[in-house]
């Protein structure tokens, strides 16, 4: 079993891995164009969300957009109330990395391996960035198909399954456990893949699944937070709205987790498409419930000196 749990981490890490060298190919694609972007038109809060939404599903990391933001208000190339829309957006294109994930994909991860190693070995520096991009997701399709190989295996684990068992009976401790697992591992995406893994199986429930999805959202703040300890005051209250935006989403979406599970079934059909398709809904609605409130709230920090 011991074994099992080393596997399982290194799977965790490839799949850490593969999202770090996506987005490192897709940032040296577009990178400095996407930083002078975002300081030219993110002038309103929907502007900010759509370019957020565009931003995030090219880089495939809210926390990469969210800490070029703080970056931008710590050089004072953006103003605090600029970067609320981002933040909100941010988080709705990061769900694409789910909707690739409930693919059934089969093998073509050695598909994917193979054109990004080849790429990557031409002496260019664009097909170099193309070949690191493709390379990355061939290693997200291995994690996603070790992940769903070793669950049954795991469930073995009396600490792991005492673990699924009282997040399958409290979503509130399943919560908590998406929240604690995402900012020790500081992705919200690995950890969608690792409850997709048990809900191939039937060992963790799709009420329990989407609980610890709407976790691991608020886990993830924690880089945002770290990255906005050297910035201005507007920097780190670019970290406190995205926490705050994240519990406050949390505590609002909390009472419908069920509600969600079976709408999602009905669209998904399967549980993974299913999880899926909840994670996008509530990154979907949560952002443009808080479009109209993004504006007021950032000339608010603006003006005030807190």
């Amino acid at each position: 079993m011991d074994q099992q749990v080393i596997i399982f981490i290194l799977y965790i890490l490839l799949f850490l891995f593969g999202m770090g060298v996506m987005t490192g190919g897709m940032h040296a694609l577009v990178g400095n164009r996407m930083r002078r972007t975002l300081e030219r038109t993110a002038n309103t809060p929907l502007k900010g969300l759509v370019i957020g939404t565009f931003a995030s599903m090219l880089l495939q990391s809210s926390s990469a957009v969210t800490i070029i933001t703080v970056g931008l208000i710590g050089a004072q190339a953006m103003r605090f109330s600029q970067s609320v829309g981002i933040i909100l957006g941010a988080n709705i294109g990061t769900t694409l990395t789910g909707e690739i994930a409930a693919l059934p994909v089969g093998s073509i991860h050695y598909v994917f391996l193979g054109a990004g190693v080849l790429m990557m070995c031409l002496p260019f520096r664009r097909f170099f960035s193309i070949g690191s991009f493709l390379f990355g997701i061939g290693c997200l399709f291995a994690s996603m198909n070790g992940f769903s190989s070793l669950s049954e295996t795991l469930i073995q684990s009396p600490f792991i399954r005492d673990l699924l068992v009282d997040a399958n009976e409290s979503m509130i401790y399943a919560v908590i456990v998406g929240t604690l697992f995402s900012a020790i591992i500081q992705s919200s995406s690995a950890t969608l893949l690792v409850c997709m893994g048990f809900l191939d199986h039937n060992i963790l429930s799709l009420p329990a699944a989407i609980a610890i999805m709407l976790g691991s959202n608020v886990g993830t703040c924690l880089t945002t937070y770290i990255a906005s300890l050297g910035t201005g005051r507007e920097g780190r209250w670019t970290a406190y709205t995205h926490i705050l935006f994240n519990v406050l989403s949390v505590i609002v979406f909390f009472p419908f987790i069920h509600f969600m599970s079976d709408y999602s079934m009905m669209i998904g059909g399967t549980g993974r498409a299913a999880l899926a398709h909840a994670s996008v809904l509530f990154n979907l609605i949560t952002g443009f419930i808080a479009v109209p409130l993004a504006g007021p709230f950032g000339r608010w920090v603006e003006r005030t000196r807190l």
